[in-house]
């Protein structure tokens, strides 16, 4: 069905409503407009693909014989995080419902290794030794084992690579340090390892108990924001084609495979996700369990959330410039093509800008970038957008709402696509850049980030007043000036969202809190009770 809506339309945008003979300006714009719904269109059928018959995995029973587990060695990677971010996540792994002589935790410092204790700030130097004393302090006190190393060379990679060298387990879970398992991770994990010999990884959810920066600054609920898009229906939809890929935390990879790769690769900053092609060109499988089983932070700001997005989208583009699926031997058709999906995908900035753009480019130039009638856009364009929006809500009804997503990436569009533009130029130039988590925020202020919003904000506000003067111009295609001024008012109102979540407020508590009831009795000093219950607890 919606192949016959979507195929004329697009056929009919490309073939009959190109402005030629208006000029060079229109000419490029007119193609570069078109570019942008053709991403939408080419978008949609990846999804289709993504979404034809999402896996839901029944955990199976581990052995009651302990001798016949896997030894596993879980990895807790830090860098520069707070002890009070660390400490939920050491003492909850410590605790895990496994045998206690199979498992062993090792807390990773890399930022306490011998290059930043020797560095010549003096005061950085102290605080690099200060931090080893207190994470070693920390896991010997829970029973865990401390390692560093001697520099930090790449990064989150090359300190698991590192601990690596030193463990000896069947399997590794590895774990971002805010990242607080439950208590059944392994048992609901480890036995999908025991059934198949090929089995790489089991990844799960990244589920997030703190609000993110967009919920928080514009004060809605916790709603449905990219992580649960990505991890409630992506994830599901790439394990029915096997192509289902680690994301760097609450996952459980076979450590003898995991080494005969060389370890955590590091071509790329997205090295997670570079991991995976690797091994699944050699044959491994992998598994997603779609079982959340962590409790994580968000970053707090909007610079923090964009530092992760970026780095994101950017490792993507390198996977596809450095280590090109459709080079890579072993790969399925399939597998090459949904890792071109994941790659695509971050071009959304640039459709996103050139969508924005448009209404401006011909209500204050006059340049011409489609050439129809009311009743075409009514015959193509309406069939084409309702679809659209049908189709988008049949699959992620659950974890999306519409306009708040426009917001996403409406916030994300310029800070990715500049940055995607240097790694075309120098394919090796990104570095790693850890997440900020767990800051303080003790007042009102505008971030950084804004500055580019008020610009575009400007622009769409003299492109609707230069509309509202087209229409008083005699013999104005008022239809056609109608049309744009409602997509230039729709981008102002984003824009105007934006700028709300770039307002930040403050946060005082570095630790999340999440909404819990529960009755409780006082005890007073004098030893009275008072009865009483919970709101939050963190």
């Amino acid at each position: 069905m919606f192949r016959f809506i979507f195929e004329p339309a697009l056929y009919w945008r490309a073939t009959q409503t190109m402005p030629y003979g208006y000029g060079i300006a229109s000419e490029v714009a007119g193609w570069t407009l078109l570019l942008a719904e053709a991403y939408g269109f080419i978008m949609l059928m990846f999804n289709h693909l993504v979404n034809i018959h999402p896996v839901s995995h029944q955990i199976p029973d581990l052995p009651k014989d302990e001798r016949k587990l896997p030894f596993v060695d879980v990895f807790i990677p830090t860098y520069n995080e707070d002890i009070n971010v660390i400490l939920p996540t050491l003492a909850a792994t410590v605790n895990l419902d496994y045998p206690s002589s199979r498992f062993t935790v090792w807390l990773l410092d890399d930022g306490g290794t011998d290059q930043k204790c020797k560095q010549s700030d003096s005061a950085k130097a102290a605080l690099a030794k200060a931090r080893r004393a207190n994470l070693r302090a920390l896991a010997v006190q829970y029973g865990a084992r401390y390692l560093t190393r001697s520099n930090n060379a790449h990064a989150k990679s090359g300190n698991i690579n590192n601990a690596l060298a030193k463990s000896q387990g069947d399997l590794v879970a590895i774990f971002d340090c805010d990242h607080i398992p439950t208590r059944d991770f392994l048992k609901n994990t480890v036995p999908f390892f025991l059934r198949d010999e090929k089995l790489f990884l089991v990844q799960t959810p990244h589920n997030f108990v703190s609000q993110d920066p967009i919920e928080k600054n514009l004060n809605i609920p916790k709603g449905p924001g990219e992580n649960e898009l990505f991890y409630e229906v992506m994830q599901p939809g790439l394990d029915f084609w096997e192509t289902s890929y680690f994301c760097g935390s609450a996952a459980v990879l076979r450590q003898p495979i995991l080494k005969s790769l060389g370890g955590i690769a590091g071509l790329t900053i997205t090295e997670d996700a570079e991991t995976t092609i690797d091994a699944m060109k050699r044959g491994y499988r992998t598994l997603y369990l779609n079982k959340a089983m962590v409790s994580g932070l968000q970053p707090e700001t909007v610079t923090g959330m964009i530092v992760q997005r970026v780095r994101w989208g950017t490792g993507m583009l390198q996977i596809f410039l450095l280590k090109n699926p459709w080079t890579q031997k072993g790969l399925t058709f399939v597998q090459r093509l949904l890792y071109t999906n994941l790659i695509v995908y971050w071009l959304f900035a640039y459709s996103r800008l050139a969508l924005m753009l448009a209404p401006p480019t011909y209500l204050i130039f006059g340049v011409t970038l489609c050439e129809t009638t009311p009743n075409q856009l009514l015959a193509y364009l309406a069939p084409y957008l309702l679809s659209s929006l049908i189709v988008a809500q049949h699959y992620y009804r659950r974890v999306r709402w519409p306009f708040i997503s426009q917001v996403y990436e409406t916030l994300q569009s310029i800070f990715i696509a500049h940055a995607m533009v240097k790694v075309f130029l120098k394919p090796r130039s990104p570095s790693f850049k850890v997440t900020p988590k767990g800051e303080f925020l003790d007042r009102h202020f505008l971030s950084v980030a804004s500055r580019p919003f008020y610009v575009l904000l400007v622009v769409n506000i003299v492109a609707i007043f230069s509309g509202i003067g087209l229409l008083q111009t005699p013999g104005a295609h008022i239809d056609a000036i109608l049309f744009v001024l409602f997509w230039a008012v729709l981008d102002s109102l984003f824009l105007l969202a934006v700028l709300g979540v770039t307002h930040e407020k403050p946060q005082r508590r570095t630790a999340a809190r999440v909404g819990l009831r529960k009755p409780i009795k006082l005890i007073l000093s004098d030893g009275s009770l008072i009865d009483a219950s919970t709101k939050d607890i963190s």
